[in-house]
């Protein structure tokens, strides 16, 4: 899939193509969904709230024989409003694509699903971003938009508002803070444009309350929750790397590193010092030891690729 980058650092390439396989669309589904992870207030909820989310796409999605997605039959058919929030899962997948493979962030979390965990209190503005993570040189904010067409002449301006929305994370301003938007310019092919900011909003909101260990507190406990609603794989070995699930009908399977998922269990949302440091610990070792795997520790199989290669897609004019 083609993306374009609009007045981002000169180490950011402007032009070029996100290749992804689409266990890697799953996942980024699964990181950047708004549900909480807190199964004793919400039980499954949020895990059926990911695999709606999953299932959006051999419903919706198909791949073209030289590899560009575009919408199905029935994603034409679909009426404006739910249009929108089939545009919604998409923009919040590709921008967490577009910032791991282009900004190398290993984590992004919803801001929502963050504050939920540790009961953030935002302004009463309603200009805030969607995402939020870490990269190498610093943190990074990100506003995600879906468009079913192209996008509309002011969305640049209106994302230049929302993407500026927060003036600080754990005392630093953010490295990056960008808006992305995944539309079909052309009705026929998925593109991402990102767009890079002037200057924080004059109401931006500060997040100094964020530190390492409760950002990644917060971002493992979908996991752990997911985790806790699968049915367990009868050949899953206590000492595989891997603690996995199964999501029958949905076809889709998911995992992660043993150690990560005792850690998340094992220590309290409300005092998780140390824990990003034993997190990446845990994923240095596995990496060392070459296990196939997300940067965050992760695995995810989706056996979707009969029904994203159907060939249904509208041909024609719409």
């Amino acid at each position: 899939m083609n993306y374009n980058a609009y007045a981002f650092p000169t180490s950011v390439v402007p032009h070029g193509q996100l290749s992804f396989r689409a266990e890697e669309l799953a996942h980024a589904l699964f990181a950047t969904g708004r549900a909480p992870g807190d199964r004793y207030r919400y039980g499954s909820a949020s895990t059926w709230e990911w695999l709606y989310r999953t299932s959006l796409i051999p419903a919706y999605i198909r791949r073209r024989p030289y590899g560009a997605l575009t919408r199905s039959r029935l994603a034409h058919e679909l009426d404006r409003s739910e249009l929108v929030g089939l545009s919604y899962a998409l923009g919040t997948a590709m921008t967490a694509i577009f910032c791991r493979q282009v900004l190398g962030v290993s984590h992004l979390l919803h801001i929502d699903r963050y504050a939920s965990t540790y009961g953030v209190v935002f302004g009463t503005g309603r200009k805030r971003a969607d995402l939020f993570g870490l990269a190498s040189p610093g943190w990074v904010v990100a506003e995600a938009k879906g468009r079913s067409r192209a996008m509309e002449r002011t969305l640049p301006e209106k994302l230049r508002e929302q993407k500026r929305s927060v003036l600080s994370i754990d005392s630093d301003p953010p490295w990056l803070a960008l808006g992305c938007v995944a539309s079909f310019p052309t009705g026929e092919e998925l593109v991402v444009d990102a767009f890079d900011p002037d200057e924080p909003a004059e109401d931006a909101i500060q997040l100094d309350h964020v530190t390492w260990d409760r950002y990644l507190h917060a971002y493992y406990q979908p996991f752990i929750n997911a985790l806790d609603a699968g049915d367990r794989l009868q050949d899953t070995s206590v000492e595989g790397p891997f603690e996995t699930v199964n999501f029958g009908g949905f076809r889709v399977q998911l995992g992660l590193l043993r150690g990560v998922a005792d850690l998340a269990r094992e220590i309290p949302a409300n005092d998780p010092a140390g824990f990003g440091e034993r997190v990446s610990e845990l994923l240095s070792s596995a990496r060392e030891r070459q296990i196939p795997m997300f940067t965050d520790g992760s695995i995810i199989q989706a056996d979707w690729t009969e029904a994203i290669q159907t060939q249904d897609w509208l041909i024609g004019p719409e």
